[in-house]
């Protein structure tokens, strides 16, 4: 009786052991990048450590911000779809590429995006109602560019250009 006990304890121990070491089957707890590869995000900046190199990091934010409201980029570094073609004025040049969308509540009104150096961009207004937004893209600076303008409702859009140092000029 004593041998059966010892080799039963014996094999839940080999058991153990053998399962513990095994690889982790989670495939999104285990992921591999080579090093000649960019990490690819799939949502938009937290915050501007999530940029990719090339790109400028802009922060905004809704100044009156009574309900939800959703804005929409394109000419972003990172997207959730293709987008453009826009053909904004001068010195903005033609926008498109990636896009996403940005959903504002009156809890989070501040979120970030990344625009290309040198590049062009534009913001949409979904909702129906103007909005007044406060951004900038030097948001390491001391004293940011710091751009306050109104979108207008209905479809409004405006249009920026990077300069290449993350000095927008604009609206276009």
């Amino acid at each position: 009786m004593k041998n059966i006990t010892f080799f039963s304890i014996m094999l839940c121990t080999t058991l153990f052991l053998l399962t513990s070491c095994e690889d982790n089957l989670d495939p999104i707890a285990k992921k591999y990048i080579p090093d000649n590869e960019q990490i690819a995000y799939k949502d938009p900046p937290d915050n501007c450590t999530d940029c990719p190199n090339g790109c400028c990091c802009c922060n905004i934010v809704l100044l009156n911000l009574l309900s939800s409201v959703t804005l929409s980029f394109c000419g972003v570094c990172e997207g959730d779809y293709l987008c453009g073609s826009f053909s904004p004025p001068a010195p903005c040049s033609s926008v498109s590429g990636q896009g996403y969308d940005l959903l504002f509540t009156p809890i989070v009104s501040r979120r970030s995006f990344c625009v290309p150096e040198g590049g062009s961009f534009r913001i949409y207004n979904n909702a129906t109602f103007d909005v007044n937004i406060s951004f900038t893209c030097q948001h390491d600076q001391t004293d940011p560019d710091t751009h306050n303008i109104t979108i207008p409702g209905n479809g409004g859009s405006v249009y920026f250009v990077s300069n290449g140092e993350c000095f927008l000029e604009g609206p276009c």
